[in-house]
């Protein structure tokens, strides 16, 4: 007799076991719903992934290619502690470039990473 047999019971013990129906289909129904808040969270993190709101450096701990390409727009002090905790929205407004367009083109750079 084996470690698998004494701990979960034989194959022939297995087999002949009473399946609870009720304890199956909570567990069927819990795994379901898991799959579809992952899936709706993915819908959600795809549908914008940067915003103007968001803080410089949440921007680039979440996505460290973004750096560069701000970089390329302008902003050469992204990485002081200043910036850190300012909006995208403001970094651009003290940079004199467009916010949304900037975001807008991010987003694009981020979504064909992704790809």
């Amino acid at each position: 007799m084996s470690l698998r047999d004494i701990l979960f019971g034989s194959d022939e013990e297995l087999a002949n076991a009473p399946v609870n129906e009720e304890a199956e289909k909570a567990g069927a129904e819990a795994a379901a719903k898991a799959m579809s808040d992952e899936s709706s969270e993915d819908k959600k993190e795809g549908a914008d992934l940067i915003t103007t709101d968001m803080l410089v450096g949440e921007i680039i701990a979440k996505h460290p290619s973004a750096a560069s390409f701000l970089m390329d727009c302008g902003m050469e002090c992204i990485f002081c502690p200043a910036s850190q905790m300012e909006s995208l929205g403001e970094a651009c407004a003290v940079h004199g470039i467009d916010g949304d367009e900037i975001c807008a083109a991010l987003n694009e750079r981020l979504e064909e990473y992704k790809d």
